[in-house]
């Protein structure tokens, strides 16, 4: 039922998630969703749940790797679910259980990266940027940029990717253990 309501936020939108529209999608009864569910936004908040769970441990795995700026990054700009960002926002605004559970994933996202950027940061200069703006800038711009690209737009997004692209190059060398 997850995956199935993955696919209907996915390619149609929250506006179309209801019991009776999964139940079609996944080929059972609508009575069965609720077998499972107690209400959609149950369902809902766990879909949710889910996504956020594969997404952390991604970040995750990207914050230990041989080059944590780099492989961040690249979760960030090459993501598939741009449309589910948006979705989840959406559904945010009306499900208060729902808002709370984004709010912690983006807080432990953010923690994530902050902590990978403040780890490669260069020590013996100071930035004028503190990471944590880093971080929003980085997301926000990886989000923007696949927002527009999903219309058709594309102006001034070559010069973002290579403004990051130079920042995590020179940045993105420098491990802990490289200094000491």
């Amino acid at each position: 039922m997850l995956d199935g309501a993955e696919t209907v936020l996915r390619e149609e939108g929250y506006g179309a998630l209801t019991s009776r529209r999964l139940a079609e999608h996944i080929g059972v009864k609508q009575r069965l969703v609720y077998y499972y569910f107690e209400t959609m936004d149950v369902l809902i908040v766990e879909t949710f749940r889910r996504l956020a769970s594969r997404e952390l441990e991604q970040l995750r795995a990207a914050t230990i790797g041989t080059h944590p700026l780099r492989q961040i990054w690249e979760l960030c700009i090459h993501t598939n679910d741009s449309r589910m960002v948006a979705e989840f926002m959406a559904l945010a605004n009306r499900i208060v259980s729902l808002r709370s559970e984004v709010i912690a994933y983006i807080e432990e996202a953010r923690a994530l990266q902050v902590a990978a950027l403040t780890n490669a940061l260069p020590k013996d200069r100071a930035t004028a940027i503190p990471p944590v703006a880093l971080a929003i800038f980085a997301s926000s711009s990886a989000l923007t940029i696949l927002r527009e690209a999903e219309l058709g737009v594309s102006t001034g997004h070559a010069d973002v990717l290579t403004v990051i692209d130079g920042l995590i190059d020179s940045w993105g060398h420098i491990r802990p253990s490289d200094e000491g």
